[in-house]
Parts: structure tokens; C-alpha cells; sequence
């Protein structure tokens, strides 16, 4: 199985567990690495005994050292001094004035350095000589008093008293040329005070509450972090996966509401996006059904009323009703006029159809608009004058760079005459006036055509550009048109990049206003 097969869920435990492990072990194997080095290193033999046994005070640490003195001087092979401290301690320790002797200037051993090192710290001062001559004292002492005060309690002989807080040591070599006097307080455990603790003691129990904590904290931070990431991941994938259940049981309604700005922030809005996209196209798609629907009736009812009349008609001239010729020719004449009228029916749903479907080419070119309407106004004033319609203009446009606009000029004169003859159709007025306007917008050009109609009742304007509706609903009347005209004019407009809406005079009638993009003389 191959990682990118498994769960996002599996593989982010699996990679919290990683960054929780991992760290855990390297801190383990410091850890142990630090405590082995501490061992290693954990200080002299004095600190080992002063932590194995704290209670004692310096007792361990002193006898150790007497012993090792012993030990070392009796094992030498040269019992002379070495190279080393004696120099040192002999500028420092040294009396003036003393009786040095020929020996004085004999380095010293450095072999027992330490062990008189730690006698000094615990407040014990020694001399010692090499053939009557003495080779170390320690700083600040007096060699004849030590030597003094430690000979009148050894008769000559080898000897270690610690009586109460008196420590003192005299040491004489088995060949009898080297002899070291000690002297000092140094009680055997502090009665006042309790014994100072040794850091050393508590340090690998420090390190080890040091290492729990550390390993304590990394598991809760690794969890805490885990969870986050988690939480941030698995959170929108949840949205997303509710959200196409939803879509996917037809439910468009519920949004997704992810505020995060990363990657699967811009996934949910491009989800959502997505959503709102299919959901207007339901709309639309429900829309288009719904004028279908209206299209269907609207074309059964539209062609059965001329069919019937025709059929009627015909009937009356095969009955013999029509049995003058004055009548049988109105007979015909009325069938005439209905073919005709579904003749202008059928021309006007394939016209609509081929626009609904884009398959009408615009002959597009640039048109200032000032000299078309002038034009048409010059032309059509008095052919309109004849059907009752008294027709004028206003031109609100500074030159003849205004008002440049890119159509088709077959099918703008279409929708002209197609708002002309609406306006004619639908007045209750013996004369019809119609005002068409022109006027320069920012980048636009607003042409409006109003008339002294009756207008259209305020919540049938948005309808008014809908295949077949007709304020007419009983569609009583066929002969004043199938309810396309706006409805092909729209299309008409919508092909040539422009907008078309209604509205109501104040004064009466009703307004169609186009606004088309005005195009500047470079371009």
C-alpha cells in the first residue's frame, strides 16, 4: 500500500507520532549520553566519598587522604620530589628567615600533591622535609610550630590523634629520610551546623526530573500541536465533504463558511464558488423551463385561435353558408388573414429561436447614433403620421463623436420597429405619441423611447421581456402580436453588448430604455 493510498486521517496520526517520537528519543539518548559523561567525570575520590557519606563531615575525606600518603611515599621508587608544586608552594608557604636547609630548593612530589591540597581545605597544615630538610609547607604556616606541636605527642614514632577538633599526623618513611608533619582543627562532624550539602549528591536525580518534565512537555505540546493541525486539516475537509452531500441530494442552499486564509480556505471558497455557480444555474435552468413551458402555451393557444377562425371560415364556405359572392370572398378574405397572422407567428418564433440559440450572426460596425435617428426621424415621421402616431426626438449629444456605437443596423432598425409598433398596438389612445431620446452617459449611450399609453402595472415590468407574456393574460386578442416582440428585442440587445429595462411614466404611459457601450473615436 502506498502512502498516498492511506487516509488523510491515519497519516497525519501517523506523522504527529513521528514528531512526538523522534524528539523523544534524541532527548533520550542526550540524556543518557550527559549522565554517562557526568559519571565519568563526577568529580575527585574526596567528592565521591564526601557524597557517599554526607552525615560524617571530613572524617572520610581526611583519612583517605592520610592514607593515600601513606601509600604513595611508601610505593615510590625515588621518594625525592618531582617536578611541580614545589616551586610553587615554596614562594608561597615558605618562612622568611627559616632555616631552609640544602634541600629546599628539591622540587616537590607531585605525586601527594592533591592529597595535601585536600588536607589544607579542610583546615590541616603540613611540613614536610627530606633529610632534615624541609621541601613544603603549607601557605601561611609555621613550620616549627606544627613540627613542634606534632613531635610532643609522637615521641619520635609514626602517630594519628584526632582528639575532638585537634587533628594531627606525623608520618616517618621506612628508610627514615622523609618525614610529614600535620596540624590542624578539623572536627570530625560540625555540632552547630548541619553538613553542608554536595551538589554532586542530587545532580543525576535533578537530570533525571529535568528529562521527565522535558519528555512530559514535549508529549503534551506534540499532542496539543497534533490536534491543531488536525483540527485546521480534517475541519474544512468535513465542510467540503457535507457540502457535496448536500449538492449531490440537490440541496444548492447551504454555504460553506470557511473563514481560514491557507490552501484549503481557498478550496472551500473556490467549493463555494462552485455552489453559488450551479445554484444560478438551477435558477436559470428552472427559468428557462418555466418560459418553455410558456412558450408552449403560448404558441398552442396562439396558433389554435387563427386555426379555429380558419377552419370555421372554410366550413362556412363548404356548408353553403357564404352563398353571395360578397360574402364568400369575406370568408376568404378572414382566412387570408389568418394564415397570414401565423404566418407573422411561425417567422417570429424562428427568429426567436435562432436568437435564444446564437445562431443569428451580428453584422457588428460603428454607428453614430445622432445622424441614424436623424435619418430615421426624416424618413418614418410621416409614414407614422398616417397610422396616428405622432412621433419626435430629442438628440442630447454635444458632436458626432458622442453616441458611436458598434450594431448591427438590420436587426437595430428590427428592434425599433418592434418597440414602434408595441406602442401602437397596446394604446387605448386614437393617437399615439412616442418620444425617443438620446443622451451621453460616461461610457455609455441611453437611448429612451416613451409613449401615452396605459403603461404596464409595476410587477409585470421585469416580465415584460419574457417569451410570449402578454399583459393580455386571456390572449383574447391574437392580432395584437404572440407576445415575442420584447422578447426577440432583448435579445437583440443582449447580442450587441447592451442593456434593455422598463419602466412607468409618472405621467402616464410606459418607457423602454437601451443603453448601449459608446465607443471612442480611436478605437
Amino acid at each position: 500500500m502506498r502512502l498516498r493510498d492511506i487516509s488523510v486521517r491515519k497519516r497525519l496520526l501517523i506523522t504527529n507520532f513521528m514528531m512526538v517520537f523522534i524528539p523523544f528519543c534524541v532527548l533520550v539518548i542526550i540524556s543518557s549520553s550527559l549522565m554517562l559523561g557526568m559519571k565519568l567525570i563526577n568529580g575527585s575520590n574526596q567528592d565521591k566519598i564526601n557524597s557517599m557519606w554526607p552525615e560524617k563531615g571530613p572524617a572520610p575525606s581526611i583519612q583517605f587522604a592520610i592514607s593515600s600518603i601513606k601509600v604513595k611515599l611508601e610505593n615510590s621508587n625515588d621518594p625525592m620530589p618531582g617536578p611541580g608544586m614545589g616551586r610553587h608552594h615554596h614562594g608561597r608557604g615558605m618562612r622568611k628567615g627559616m632555616n631552609q636547609g640544602p634541600g629546599l630548593n628539591m622540587p616537590f612530589d607531585t605525586n601527594i600533591e592533591k592529597e595535601l591540597h585536600d588536607l589544607e581545605q579542610l583546615g590541616i597544615q603540613s611540613v614536610l622535609t627530606q633529610d632534615n630538610n624541609i621541601t613544603y609547607i603549607s601557605p601561611e604556616a609555621d613550620s616549627q610550630e606544627i613540627i613542634q606541636k606534632v613531635s610532643s605527642r609522637s615521641n619520635g614514632s609514626s602517630i594519628m590523634l584526632w582528639d575532638d577538633d585537634i587533628f594531627l599526623f606525623k608520618y616517618q618513611s621506612s628508610d627514615q629520610r622523609t618525614q610529614i608533619y600535620s596540624y590542624g582543627k578539623a572536627p570530625l562532624i560540625t555540632p552547630d551546623a548541619p553538613p553542608k550539602p554536595n551538589p554532586l549528591l542530587y545532580w543525576d536525580d535533578i537530570i533525571t526530573v529535568i528529562i521527565i518534565v522535558a519528555i512530559i512537555t514535549i508529549i503534551l505540546l506534540g499532542l496539543y500541536f497534533s490536534r491543531l493541525l488536525s483540527r485546521q486539516i480534517l475541519e474544512p475537509l468535513s465542510a467540503l465533504r457535507k457540502a457535496s452531500a448536500e449538492i449531490r441530494q440537490g440541496n444548492l442552499d447551504t454555504p460553506i463558511d470557511i473563514q481560514t486564509q491557507d490552501e484549503f480556505g481557498d478550496a472551500c471558497r473556490d467549493f463555494e464558488a462552485m455552489r453559488l455557480e450551479l445554484k444560478a444555474a438551477r435558477e436559470q435552468q428552472e427559468k428557462y423551463e418555466e418560459n418553455r413551458k410558456e412558450l408552449i402555451a403560448g404558441i398552442s393557444h396562439d396558433l389554435s385561435t387563427p386555426l379555429t377562425s380558419m377552419k370555421g371560415y372554410a366550413s362556412g364556405i363548404l356548408d353553403g353558408i357564404a352563398k353571395t359572392p360578397e360574402k364568400q370572398r369575406h370568408y376568404v378574405e378572414m382566412i387570408l388573414q389568418g394564415a397570414t397572422t401565423m404566418e407573422k407567428l411561425v417567422e417570429s418564433l424562428f427568429l426567436f429561436s435562432k436568437l435564444d440559440l446564437g445562431r443569428i450572426p451580428f453584422n457588428l460596425e460603428n454607428v453614430p447614433l445622432k445622424y441614424y435617428f436623424t435619418d430615421f426621424y426624416n424618413e418614418q415621421k410621416p409614414l407614422l403620421a398616417e397610422k396616428n402616431i405622432n412621433l419626435t426626438m430629442e438628440i442630447n449629444l454635444a458632436n458626432e463623436d458622442e453616441g458611436l456605437v458598434s450594431i448591427d443596423r438590420i436587426q437595430f432598425q428590427r428592434v425599433i420597429d418592434n418597440l414602434i409598433s408595441n406602442s401602437s398596438k397596446y394604446s387605448n389612445r386614437d393617437n399615439v405619441d412616442i418620444n425617443i431620446r438620446l443622451e451621453a452617459l460616461n461610457d455609455s449611450v441611453r437611448i429612451t423611447f416613451a409613449d401615452n399609453g396605459p403603461g404596464v402595472p409595476t410587477e409585470d415590468l421585469p416580465k415584460l421581456f419574457d417569451s410570449f407574456y402578454r399583459t393580455d393574460q386571456a390572449r383574447s386578442n391574437v392580432s395584437k402580436g404572440s407576445g415575442l416582440g420584447l422578447a426577440i428585442t432583448k435579445r437583440i440587445i443582449d447580442g450587441m453588448n447592451g442593456k434593455i429595462w422598463a419602466e412607468n411614466r409618472p405621467a402616464g404611459g410606459l418607457t423602454i430604455i437601451i443603453q448601449l457601450p459608446q465607443i471612442t473615436p480611436s478605437s
